[in-house]
């Protein structure tokens, strides 16, 4: 009996790990020039996923697939703009298929948030919009790795190409 309570008596001094969950929040913007007045407006309604990065390494393919194109000095300009505007295509269809430990939409001020995210890992974010005139809107958005109880907020921008950050683990 002795020997149980000196056990345990043991294990109470060692510190307790904090394990709290973190949380992700940020909002997402476009700039736009219109007659030399710069303007920041929200982007509303776009579907914003949070990814492991190992769930998200297809995607990465993709980005990678573009900017090897985007990276050949003497090849036609129009055919590395349409490689990736099939890349981009092929990324709309497939953030869906993913695994995403978290999907949210934007608010109408562009704003987004995540409770409970599983810290001491990095994450991908990934926004997903079908654009009414042209290709889709896709922005990208990466974590370092989150602390316990840590709020994380982030400005993600659809003037950064969809390409950057490149997305990997």
């Amino acid at each position: 009996m002795l020997g149980g309570a000196a056990l345990y008596a043991g294990q109470a001094r060692q510190p307790v790990r904090d394990v709290s969950p973190a949380s992700v929040r940020g909002r997402v913007t476009v700039v736009e020039n219109i007659n030399r007045a710069v303007a920041t407006n929200p982007v509303r309604d776009l579907q914003v996923y949070l990814f492991t990065p190992e769930a998200s390494k297809p995607f990465g393919e993709l980005q990678r697939k573009c900017r090897r194109a985007m990276g050949q000095p003497h090849a036609d300009p129009v055919r590395k703009y349409q490689l990736c505007e099939i890349a981009l295509g092929e990324a709309f269809g497939l953030i869906s298929n993913l695994p995403a430990m978290a999907t949210v939409r934007t608010d109408a001020d562009g704003s987004f948030h995540f409770d409970n995210v599983t810290p001491d890992r990095q994450y991908n974010l990934i926004g997903i919009k079908r654009d009414e005139v042209g290709s889709p809107i896709v922005i990208v958005g990466k974590t370092p790795p989150l602390r316990p109880g840590q709020k994380l907020t982030l400005e993600l921008s659809e003037n950064d190409p969809w390409t950057g950050p490149l997305i990997s683990n």
